[in-house]
């Protein structure tokens, strides 16, 4: 971890011990043991992630607030032998901060660990009425639709994580003014790990029962960004919607930019089956060179890889079969390689605080050789996790 890191977390401990007299301070997280089966080209390979968060809030005064958000995890498993450079990925913080820490070791000859811990939320927030003012890693979610986030260009997320749901955060300034009771405009700004900046303002109002925002702003110092996104209600169905546009900055006029939409419906019967559906269309796929589901599986993430092919077709069902025990059942259809995502999934609680989860991931699609012949790929994840919630 670099210096800054360390000096920013004794502060933020020197402040937190100052107030704790005051009883306005609360921690919680979660323990969780997940082991993960790979089955990919040839290969079978496992893995089991001990994973620790924890989450402290303070609450010095009414105006301010606080918070340090860290997750720790010792990884086991022969994926790190057979990937070279699983830690360094691990180590390798987007943010303007090193605000991550891993290191490796070997298990046997098949086999190795790593111990990892980042830090993903580090902020102070300001309350002054109607304005509030956060600085620090956080997380910035103008996202409307469940799957595909054309409109989250601060830190998008992959879908297919599944032991991560707090999802990253950025090293920005966000500043947020309430309108109304339904309106707000904001202003936000984030530096990431190459002192590229990203910056974007955002409205947000009600018009006829929907939840309308307008955006733009620039991305990566690289384009201009403009974008739109909605939430309301068809009867009794749901709608949402994102739709971003990006435009070269150094090409600004012989280019005529890239757009992104995510159009998702979603609907609950009476008997509490839930039914969604979700369709995601990018420009940015058709210059992707896309070898293998891998290659953007357990890759870096951003809004302009978001999508693996132009046309993307989700839906997914979802059933409480009793209040401590649901059912779920994902699919994912790329009409450009011939391909699919399933995913079922079981969650039973056992009780307040232990959770029991079975994921199952499936890919396949077809792709092509250099020498131009087509070849079918087939991945199958499986995971099972327990989780101990405090």
């Amino acid at each position: 971890m670099g210096k800054r890191f360390l000096t920013l977390i004794c502060l933020f401990f020197l402040w937190l011990n100052g107030i704790h007299s005051q009883e306005k301070v609360t921690l919680n997280g979660y323990i969780s043991d997940m082991q993960t089966v790979y089955n990919i080209p040839d290969q079978w390979l496992w893995e089991n992630s001990l994973h620790n968060r924890l989450n402290l809030q303070v609450y010095p005064f009414d105006w301010l607030s606080g918070s340090l958000q860290v997750r720790s995890r010792v990884i086991m498993g022969n994926t790190i032998r057979k990937f070279p450079g699983y830690a360094e990925g691990l180590d390798s913080d987007q943010g303007w901060l090193d605000l991550a820490f891993a290191t490796d070791g070997t298990l046997g000859d098949s086999a190795g660990y790593v111990l990892t811990s980042a830090v993903d939320r580090l902020w102070l927030q300001f309350s002054f009425g109607n304005l509030e003012i956060k600085a620090g890693r956080q997380r910035i979610n103008w996202g409307q639709t469940f799957v595909w986030n054309p409109n989250d260009i601060f830190n998008t997320y992959s879908y297919f994580e599944v032991d991560y749901p707090e999802r990253p955060g950025s090293d920005a300034l966000r500043i947020q003014y309430y309108t109304g009771h339904a309106s707000a405009i904001e202003l936000a700004a984030k530096i990431d790990s190459a002192d590229r900046i990203t910056a974007a303002g955002y409205f947000r109002f009600n018009t006829y029962g929907f939840d309308v925002q307008l955006l733009g702003g620039i991305y990566q110092e690289e384009d201009l960004f403009l974008g739109t996104g909605w939430s309301g209600n068809l009867g009794p169905t749901a709608f949402r919607g994102e739709m971003s546009y990006f435009r070269d900055l150094d090409h600004f006029k012989d280019t005529t930019g890239y757009f992104m939409a995510s159009v998702g419906f979603d609907y609950t019967f009476s008997n509490s089956l839930w039914i969604q559906v979700e369709g995601l269309y990018s420009a940015f796929a058709k210059d992707l060179d896309v070898y293998s589901f891998l290659q953007f599986y357990s890759g870096t993430l951003d809004v302009k890889n978001l999508a693996f092919t132009e046309w993307s077709l989700f839906t997914n069902l979802s059933y409480p079969f009793t209040p401590l025990f649901n059912g779920g059942f994902a699919s994912i259809y790329y009409p450009a390689w011939k391909g699919f995502y399933l995913g079922p999934s079981i969650d039973l609680s056992l009780n307040n605080n232990f959770d029991l989860s079975l994921i199952v991931q499936h890919f396949t699609a077809e792709f092509k050789n250099p020498n131009g012949s087509s070849f079918r790929e087939k991945n199958t994840f499986g995971f099972l996790r327990f989780k101990w919630s405090f």
